[in-house]
């Protein structure tokens, strides 16, 4: 009987990712996710609020739903997915599943040894100084090696930062790796009963129909979201983060994912800009991609700073799980190697600054998601966020 660990968005959860459940569960297993939050690592809103996103992961296999902090979630990949792994491990999962476009683990493992070695990193320098970005660099010195291995794909970038991640801290989690199924990570379209998050969201923005690509019992509690007006409307974001990006005089270089001037390029574009979009479009140069500027911008509105990014992982939170593993939830919170928190009370409690920084940015975030919905929705929602339980 394994605790299996998937680090997740479900943004929103559809049939691949009951499918990659479906396939590493066993009688006896208890899946644990790790979930971003109101905000995913593009650098934007997920479509629904948590609650929801909870709830479909919980009636499809899940069965306990743990939240990786808007610190992390929206941090590189290498953040994002150490500070994923760092909970699963804290939490006593002695696996990792995840799903990529690779089929054997020995293959992510040769890409890691290569990419993690100081000549791999002098070949990077050397690519950098033609000018190109630094995703292109990365894969020019990549390719100069023998591994049959793509590093661009996004679900393999984090299946190598996962399987880096238990390899440095000598974590007890061994790897499982699930093809994907039908379309790719970013593609607009559908093949058979599997589509990407991304052709999802397109079509529930379109007003179009969704249902075939999502769980039945998913679709219903979307429905609801949809009827009640739960659900990201980007005018509206959009609006709500140019108020607070006009307002600004300055951006310090000391915000997360500035670097190289990228505040500057950003300050300006802000005052010739009237959405986010033309924005990123004005900053982004052949060193910077469009998910570092998003990341940038979002760090800039929610004031996130470098520093900020090197708290370790506070806490333990959880957002929700079945009635029937919770005997099982009992042991394991209570083998928890960090604080495990379960409503605002349990952080204040902990009287860390850390955990109090940590809170508060997630509180900030929430707060801009809530105006930026169809139905705005309550300040300070994270102090009173009620623990999703499913039977």
């Amino acid at each position: 009987m394994s605790i299996i660990g998937i680090v997740c968005e479900f943004n929103p959860f559809h049939n691949g990712h009951k499918y990659l459940i479906d396939s590493v569960k066993k009688d006896g297993d208890t899946v644990v996710c790790v979930m971003s939050g109101n905000f995913v690592q593009r650098g934007e809103p997920s479509i629904f609020p948590k609650e929801y996103r909870v709830k479909s992961a919980l009636m499809n296999g899940a069965d306990i739903v743990l939240e990786l902090p808007f610190l992390y979630a929206t941090a590189s990949a290498e953040i994002f997915a150490s500070s994923a792994v760092k909970i699963l491990d804290s939490f006593g999962c002695d696996k990792i599943a995840f799903g990529t476009e690779i089929t054997t683990i020995n293959q992510l493992e040769n890409a890691v040894e290569i990419l993690f070695s100081e000549d791999f990193d002098n070949k990077i320098k050397k690519h950098l100084e033609s000018g190109v970005s630094y995703p292109t660099a990365r894969q020019l010195a990549f390719d100069e090696y023998d591994c049959d291995c793509d590093i661009s794909s996004p679900n393999n970038i984090l299946a190598i930062e996962y399987i880096s991640a238990i390899k440095k801290n000598n974590y007890n989690i061994t790897p499982i790796t699930v093809n994907r199924k039908g379309a790719d990570y970013n593609d607009n379209f559908a093949i058979n009963e599997f589509a990407s998050a991304t052709h999802i969201r397109n079509l529930i923005n379109s007003g179009s129909d969704f249902q075939k690509y999502v769980p039945e019992i998913a679709y219903e509690i979307y429905k609801t979201a949809l009827d009640n007006g739960e659900y990201i409307n980007a005018d509206k974001f959009n609006i709500s983060a140019l108020s607070v990006l006009r307002s600004f005089n300055d951006i310090k270089s000391e915000i997360a994912n500035m670097s190289e001037g990228l505040e500057n390029r950003i300050l300006s574009a802000i005052k010739t800009s009237s959405n986010l979009d033309e924005i990123y479009d004005k900053v982004k140069t052949k060193r910077f991609a469009h998910s570092r500027i998003r990341r940038a911008v979002l760090s800039a509105i929610m004031n996130v700073t470098k520093v900020d990014l090197k708290i370790p992982v506070p806490y333990c939170r959880l957002l929700g799980f079945n009635l029937s593993v919770s005997s099982k939830l009992g042991e394991l919170a209570k083998n928890c190697k960090i604080p495990f928190v379960v409503n605002y009370s349990d952080i204040v409690s902990l009287d860390s600054d850390d955990a109090s920084r940590v809170f508060e940015i997630e509180n900030k975030s929430s707060d801009l998601f809530n105006l930026s919905l169809h139905k705005t929705g309550n300040c300070s929602s994270e102090m009173t966020f009620s623990l999703i339980k499913m039977k």
